[in-house]
């Protein structure tokens, strides 16, 4: 699995800087219990352990910020230091408000959870025809569609929102709906695309309207560009293969919004955890219904229970928002995260406390380790070393990889070489979901460039290539393997940017040539063998025709080169000869292996 899936799903990667020093001046709210006596000297030390840069948080407790606040740096090459202002992405934090926004449409009477999606959205549709029926809005935020992650197919793209919502119909599901939990990006960005469509203008302003502006959220917005406008933002960071830290851009996701685009600051999430832990009101007014909010915060699906901690059991997801039992309490909890940026939100129901933390680099253990800390002190209980158990699982996975590689396992395949020529995998290919990939060649090596990302594709074995291992290249290691047809030319290309379903399968595009008019006006005209007349006609659309003395003319569809295959034909070809003059003089034929040749006539 590359780095791109690695970052979301929130793998074994732990962020780094050396010298993480500079926090502001801490804005205390009213007086720390004595349970965080030792907190500042502890974040200190956590930052400096995990070699993370900077770290802005909010913790709250019985309708009170007890405490919002940056450490470290929000910018390590400038120096700048983190504050409870300094805005970042909250990333998968974000289901939360889409799912609070959708609530104020139910307090409202204006949708219902459990109303098919396509009583909102008529053009809704999916991959089988259950599916699309069925599907509730309930089903969208609670991750049963039955659809997986296929994240590849809109991070980075520059699809718009509704064409991102008209592709649905081209990913394969993995389960029927409603019968299996699968963490799911893509189901979020219908469901806030309905959110707006029901409310009569787009999802952005839907929740500015319902949950930012009723809670005074004024530095929280929805992209990066504006991100980038506060004065005070941090920058985002990635170990590179060194485990040096490199500045690593935040990723643009405006199509993708309702799944995970906020940036906020603490002191605006402060405000945001205040209305959770008070029960859904704000400022003694209910934002969203209190039936809603137990939606929302209590399980909707269960969860399967690893038992890796006595602390920890029962998990169960509800609408937005995970929640297990720790420590006899039931924590409500969302973690976000995104290339340069990771997220915890949590709360304990009728406890009236709750914490926001994020960490300017990807995959970082650190959010959690707060997010513990934090909870442990509200409940008054002796902390759990979070911090050496996190590590502990850091240490042993790089230890295996490198065990790994010191015995030289890998599934590579020696002594092979690739069917083709390197120039013939070159070229364009599309899914109808996934979009477009395009393949060039770099000497002994392949590129393949997807929505924005590109990395050099080296030869594994046979027709397969992969990318190098590269911890700042959201393609790290993907494989790509390439399809040969019947007659020995590559059709098309797979990946395996979906684990839970079959490898995707991107179908070659013809060359670019071939919607040149001029290129394809050289092959009009009448060709002939013995008896057999075929008259090849360029329509006034562009496209080649092939016509006999008999039935229907068909289409020719651009391979490479003069060669074209015959659509609806399965294993039929024709390629255009020139002669010594460059002058296109015959047609061959091919048909399943073997070959006739047509001389030009006129």
């Amino acid at each position: 699995m590359n780095r791109l899936f690695k970052t979301l799903l929130r793998g074994l990667l732990i962020a780094g800087l050396l010298g993480a020093a500079g926090a502001s001046q801490a804005q205390r709210i009213s007086q720390l219990p004595s349970e965080f006596a030792d907190w500042d000297a502890f974040v200190e030390a956590q930052l400096k352990l995990w070699n993370v840069p900077g770290v802005s948080m909010a913790i709250v407790k019985d309708g009170k910020v007890i405490l919002q606040r940056g450490y470290g740096l929000r910018d390590a090459e400038k120096k700048l230091p983190m504050t409870e202002n300094t805005v970042q992405p909250i990333a998968s934090v974000t289901k939360s408000f889409t799912v609070a926004s959708l609530a104020t449409l139910v307090r409202d009477g204006k949708i219902e959870w459990d109303k098919p999606v396509r009583d909102y959205l008529p053009d809704f549709r999916m991959n089988s025809d259950y599916a699309t029926n069925t599907l509730t809005v309930r089903d969208l935020v609670t991750h049963r569609s039955g659809l997986p992650r296929h994240d590849a197919a809109w991070f980075g793209s520059t699809a718009s929102r509704e064409e991102l919502f008209k592709r649905l119909r081209h990913f394969e599901l993995s389960a029927e709906p409603r019968a299996r939990f699968q963490y799911n990006n893509f189901m979020y960005m219908p469901a806030g695309y309905l959110g707006g469509r029901v409310a009569g203008t787009d999802w952005e302003t839907l929740v500015r309207r319902s949950v930012f502006d009723p809670l005074g959220m004024k530095s929280s917005s929805f992209t990066i560009a504006d991100l980038r406008k506060q004065p005070d933002h941090a920058t985002g960071y990635q170990l590179d293969d060194n485990d040096l830290p490199k500045p690593k851009p935040y990723q643009e996701l405006v199509a993708m919004g309702p799944t995970g685009s906020i940036n906020s600051s603490a002191r605006d999430m402060a405000q945001y955890l205040l209305m959770y832990a008070a029960g859904g009101s704000y400022g003694g007014k209910p934002l969203i219904n209190a039936g809603d909010l137990r939606a929302m915060s209590t399980g909707q699906f269960t969860l399967p229970d690893s038992q890796l901690w006595p602390e920890i059991s029962s998990p169960q997801y509800g609408m937005g928002l995970f929640m297990r039992n720790y420590r006899g309490e039931r924590l409500v909890e969302h973690g976000g995260n995104m290339p340069g940026a990771s997220t915890t939100f949590a709360f304990i129901p009728g406890k009236n406390m709750g914490v926001y933390a994020t960490v300017n680099v990807s995959g970082s253990f650190l959010r959690d380790v707060i997010m513990y800390a934090a909870i442990d002190r509200l409940l008054g209980m002796k902390p759990v070393d979070w911090s050496a158990r996190f590590r502990d699982i850091y240490v042993k996975g790089k230890e295996s990889e490198k065990s790994a590689k010191a015995q030289k396992l890998s599934p590579k395949k020696l002594g092979t070489r690739p069917s083709v020529a390197l120039d013939e995998y070159v070229g364009d290919y599309e899914h109808e979901g996934y979009g477009p990939i395009a393949i060039t060649r770099e000497g002994n090596r392949l590129r393949v460039s997807y929505n924005g990302m590109s990395t050099p594709l080296d030869h594994l074995h046979y027709d397969v290539w992969q990318a190098p291992e590269d911890k700042l290249n959201e393609l790290e290691e993907t494989r790509v393997q390439f399809m040969i047809n019947f007659d020995g030319d590559i059709d098309s290309l797979r990946t395996e940017f979906e684990p839970a379903v079959k490898p995707i399968v991107f179908k070659r595009l013809p060359d670019k040539t071939f919607k040149d008019p001029k290129f394809l006006a050289q092959f009009a005209g009448q060709y002939k063998i013995s008896v057999s007349e075929f008259n090849v006609v360029l329509r006034a659309d562009g496209v080649l025709t092939l016509v006999g003395r008999t039935g229907a003319p068909r289409e020719l569809i651009g391979i490479r080169g003069r060669k074209f295959s015959v659509k609806d034909q399965a294993g039929v070809q024709v390629e255009f000869v020139p002669d010594a003059s460059g002058k296109i003089t015959q047609m061959a034929i091919y048909s399943s292996g073997n070959a006739a040749v047509a001389t030009r006539t006129q």
